[in-house]
């Protein structure tokens, strides 16, 4: 869910924004992206580390 805060202060069309240019720049760079996904603090740990075992 998306909330602005103190830290987080684009709104959510900002940060979408945001997001798709840098993803753009990174990939132009030859970069290749891994999302990682939205789940709980624990799981995203295993899916980091699955996927760095694979790399």
């Amino acid at each position: 869910m998306f909330e602005n805060d103190a830290e987080r202060r684009q709104s959510l069309e900002e940060a979408s924004l945001t997001y798709d240019r840098v993803t753009e720049a990174y990939l132009d760079y030859g970069y290749s992206l891994v999302e990682l996904p939205r789940l709980a603090v624990r799981e995203r740990v295993g899916f980091v580390f699955r996927h760095l075992r694979r790399a």
